[in-house]
């Protein structure tokens, strides 16, 4: 999936590039475009391995759950005439539910029952980011659509309740992204958009031990944007 998305933004930024170049060249462009976005949509976390006192279970299953956020961000404009695309950053919070079922599993001591553990997680990161300007108009000076991939890190809370105690853990997180935003208006638009987040995570539990796991998660998301000058 990751791949496809990444292959299609690459496409249009190939076949786009010489029309944005021109239309910038005649239209009068603020240099900021500020904008906030809420989102929602679907998670869906990979498989992982989880380990505790010295056992590690493989290929333990997740549910998928719905995902939703926000995000407030930033467009340049200025890199547009060398480069043909804007850069921009944002703030990104996002927050979904990866459950783990009990489940039997295979492990370095044979086959194991897993509890089963409600989880929730929330992702805190900030995105560096390029698009691509499309259908540029002295209207629409940002484009009609655009394309747009981005790359980012920041921390992810993953929390349960273990043996009836609540634990959580705070670790640093990866994300990447691509998606495309449609204008309806000057300042309204949506989106759909793609993102992996990555984020290993350690629980101290009761006893002195401690369960470890890789939270690897892909979502499909689309949202609303208020964009402001």
């Amino acid at each position: 999936m990751k791949v496809i998305v990444s292959a299609a933004l690459l496409l249009a930024c190939i076949l786009g590039y010489s029309e944005s170049a021109r239309a910038g060249d005649e239209v009068q462009v603020r240099p900021i475009d500020a904008y906030v976005s809420g989102f929602g949509g679907y998670s869906f976390p990979f498989k992982t391995d989880i380990a505790e006192g010295g056992i590690r279970a493989k290929d333990a299953e997740l549910n998928n759950s719905p995902s939703f956020g926000g995000k407030v961000g930033v467009w340049f404009t200025s890199p547009r005439k060398a480069m043909g695309i804007d850069l921009g950053a944002e703030i990104d919070v996002t927050n979904f539910n990866p459950n783990l079922p009990g489940q039997v599993l295979a492990s370095n001591l044979g086959l194991i029952r897993t509890n089963a553990l409600n989880l929730n997680a929330t992702y805190y990161g900030i995105n560096v980011l390029a698009r691509l300007p499309m259908g540029v108009t002295p209207e629409l000076p940002n484009g009609r659509w655009f394309p747009y991939i981005g790359v980012g890190g920041g921390a992810q809370r993953l929390s349960t309740d273990v043996f009836g105690i609540k634990v959580s853990d705070t670790a640093p997180a990866f994300q990447g992204l691509g998606g495309v935003k449609v204008f309806l208006s000057k300042y309204i638009a949506v989106f759909a958009e793609g993102k992996f987040i990555h984020a290993s995570h350690t629980f101290d539990v009761q006893g002195g031990s401690a369960i470890t796991t890789d939270l690897n998660t892909f979502h499909a998301v689309g949202g609303l944007s208020l964009h402001i000058d």
